[in-house]
């Protein structure tokens, strides 16, 4: 079978599923039991205790209820979904692109499929911290009124996720993998709005509000406080789609830079 033959729709999903599969396992050879529940765990969960006390210390204890919320924000992507970036990671480490490049499979989707355990994964994760973040913090009761709200947490994941894929695949072949999706996350941290209200500093603003979060975020608050969130929500998730494009021009860039230079060593 060559690339330029259609596989039917049942083949695709087959292999999709297939793909999934092997991201799991991927999953967990990178982050083993111990691993997460003695390292990532914690340190979520400590995460969001940080950020709470410390916006209740900076601002009073009016502010804690915002700061709790930024903080399970910041702790389910900066800490939780980070790990989507493994899968182009992988790629590059162990010289396996050009299998996946010259397959019948659109490469995109391959890397989207096997980063998809890593952001259930995180996902669930990210629940049980709220979970203990929210009983050591006596918060028990702004936790359970924020779970009708989880679906625009996984929305924001979503998008944190894609556009992480998206920097890491971009800036691989420049030795810059790792410094651009930590910068990725400095810039989500300051400018999310999770614990600087808007409206305080322009350029943190206008920053954030081409970034994944800033506006989940927002709607989650306007949400909380019974004031319309649709129009922010969408916001959040036209990032998320735009996220997803930026991976497939990305993937574009480097498979056909790949072909030009013969080889996939991204030196």
């Amino acid at each position: 079978m060559t690339t330029r033959e259609r596989l039917p729709a049942s083949t695709v999903l087959w292999r999709t599923a297939e793909t999934m599969r092997l991201g799991r396992r991927e999953f967990a050879s990178n982050y083993t039991p111990a691993a997460t529940l003695f390292a990532t765990l914690p340190r979520g969960v400590l995460q969001i205790v940080f950020f709470t006390v410390l916006g209740g210390v900076v601002a009073g204890d009016g502010h804690r209820a915002y700061a709790f919320v930024g903080g399970l924000a910041i702790a389910l992507t900066t800490t939780n979904t980070v790990g989507v970036i493994n899968v182009p990671f992988g790629d590059k480490y162990f010289g396996t692109f050009w299998r996946i490049r010259t397959g019948a499979m659109p490469v995109a989707l391959l890397q989207y499929a096997r980063a998809a355990p890593y952001l259930i994964a995180g996902f669930v994760l990210f629940i049980i911290e709220a979970a203990i973040a929210a009983l050591l913090l006596d918060m028990s009761g702004l936790a359970v009124r924020l779970l009708p709200w989880l679906p625009l947490f996984a929305l924001m994941a979503c998008g944190y996720a894609l556009l992480g894929i998206a920097a890491a695949t971009a800036t691989i072949a420049k030795r810059a993998d790792v410094l651009a999706p930590n910068l990725l996350a400095c810039l989500t941290m300051l400018c999310s709005g999770a614990f600087l209200p808007p409206g305080r500093v322009g350029w943190v603003d206008a920053v954030g509000s081409v970034l994944p979060v800033r506006h989940g975020l927002a709607a989650v608050h306007a949400g909380l406080a019974g004031r319309p969130w649709q129009t922010e929500a969408l916001l959040e998730l036209a990032i998320c789609l735009a996220s997803a494009v930026l991976g497939i021009l990305a993937v574009i860039m480097q498979t056909r830079r790949a072909t030009r230079h013969g080889h996939d060593d991204f030196a």
